[in-house]
């Protein structure tokens, strides 16, 4: 498996950072709940675009945590802490799970679905998997891209146009990867209930009520399940702000520790 290439901004503690689904390293720089810039100027912060947006990469969850793995492990410190927005958050908590010693501490933004209220979910991906074609991006998969409701509309308001360069970003792909990157969404899940609970690393778990593709109950289950973990909400430009404290005060924390 090639290694993807690796962005690195800040030095310190390293904390590794997944995207979501559609999304990349460019996309992120657009648009992300977290400000990467606050970020690096408080950690070592690397992002990489997973499977290096290959066509032909295994976007499977199982998948990507061997991709982090291999990164991680290439880190030059005893441990890291680990992030991701949706998609990447999953890939966050299998690799932690996996490697408990790696792991400092996870900050999990807008989980995915999951368990039981990801079957639907599974079964439209495999539906465009299977409608996607290898030569052009089909007319059906713009509209399902174009009904994607990030960023936030408080976003959108403050950082007018963020909507439209993220629209460009997720239908710029190599038409073939949009059968992978849904397969692979179509055939993963979150871990057992029963190994959230057993995860003893610290985790701050970021959810939007608001969001209805990443749904609240999903994180909510998940900071009952995570022992040591805190949730923190965020509706409103007001709350995009806190977060970024937030974010600051866990790391402070956690890299004291």
């Amino acid at each position: 498996m090639k290694t993807p290439s690796l962005y690195i901004q800040g030095s310190g503690q390293p904390l590794i950072w997944m995207h979501g689904m559609l999304n990349s390293v460019d996309s992120d720089s657009v648009y992300s709940l977290i400000n990467f810039e606050k970020l690096s100027s408080q950690v070592q912060l690397i992002r990489y675009d997973a499977c290096d947006r290959s066509s032909s990469g295994d976007y499977s969850w199982n998948g990507l945590v061997q991709e982090l793995t291999d990164i991680m492990h290439g880190v030059h410190s005893e441990t890291v802490i680990l992030g991701g927005v949706s998609m990447g958050s999953g890939t966050a908590l299998y690799t932690a799970i996996r490697n408990p010693e790696k792991v400092k501490a996870l900050i999990l933004v807008t989980p995915p679905p999951a368990w039981e209220v990801r079957a639907a979910t599974q079964a439209l991906y495999e539906k465009i998997a299977l409608k996607a074609r290898p030569d052009h991006l089909p007319d059906f998969l713009k509209r399902i891209i174009q009904r994607n409701q990030d960023p936030p509309e408080f976003f959108e308001q403050h950082f007018p146009g963020t909507r439209e360069k993220l629209l460009k970003l997720r239908m710029s792909f190599d038409p073939a990867y949009y059968y992978s990157i849904y397969h692979g969404g179509a055939i993963s899940d979150f871990p057992e209930r029963e190994e959230l609970s057993r995860l003893n690393i610290p985790t701050l778990i970021v959810g939007d009520p608001n969001d209805p593709g990443h749904p609240i109950e999903v994180a909510e289950e998940m900071h009952s399940l995570i022992p040591d973990s805190e949730l923190f909400y965020v509706s409103d430009y007001n709350d995009y702000l806190r977060l970024q404290k937030k974010v600051s005060d866990f790391l402070g924390k956690t890299t004291q520790e």
